[in-house]
């Protein structure tokens, strides 16, 4: 190496070792330590991070709170898919001819009432019973039965559902020929007024 290249170094270092800063005193970093705890801790960015800074602080006692709440929610969601279904409604119809004036059935023909019982939804079981009074029978197979009253249980279909009963006046004279329908505590009553007449 030449003299020149010797001074260039050595010129060198001491410029770098010029530029070297002096360690902060104890003072400077006290005071240092004092502004930021004074500051505080900085404020999260908005969104998530801000979200998680929250959860974070807040922990103790905020999870417990959102536990609480989720539990709540699952057991009304629960309550509300677990709500029996409302019960159906049951509309009963009889053929209307047989109740206008002047319908008349000779004591010599079989009249049959279609009984007419509408469901707003299917019902797996509805009970039902028939009821004549003295002076008519039902009718079956080409012959009179013995019954005064009929009962029967059947499903019904969601809708119209038409029920055909077979009867025989014995004498001439206006009958009430009473019918009604149960499913769970539903009870339809109706009333077909049948008049017989003499031929």
């Amino acid at each position: 190496m030449t003299e020149t290249e010797e001074s260039e170094e050595r010129a060198l270092r001491e410029r770098l070792s010029a530029l070297r800063e002096e360690p902060a005193g104890l003072d400077f970093q006290a005071s240092l330590h004092r502004r930021l705890v004074a500051a505080g801790p900085p404020e999260p960015a908005p969104g998530w991070d801000r979200v998680r800074w929250l959860f974070r602080r807040n922990a103790p006692w905020l999870w417990p709170v959102v536990g609480v709440a989720a539990g709540i929610l699952a057991f009304l969601l629960m309550s509300a898919l677990r709500q029996p279904p409302t019960p159906p409604t049951l509309v009963a119809e009889a053929s209307r001819p047989l109740a206008e004036p002047g319908t008349q059935v000779p004591v010599s023909k079989v009249a049959v009432i279609k009984l007419d019982f509408t469901a707003d939804v299917a019902v797996a079981e509805a009970d039902f019973q028939v009821s004549l009074p003295e002076g008519l029978s039902f009718w079956a197979d080409g012959r009179e039965l013995a019954l005064r009253s009929f009962e029967w249980t059947q499903p019904l279909n969601a809708g119209s559902n038409v029920i055909p009963i077979a009867v025989r006046g014995q004498k001439p004279g206006r009958y009430l020929v009473t019918a009604q329908a149960r499913t769970g505590n539903q009870r339809i009553e109706h009333e077909v007024v049948l008049e017989v007449t003499a031929g």
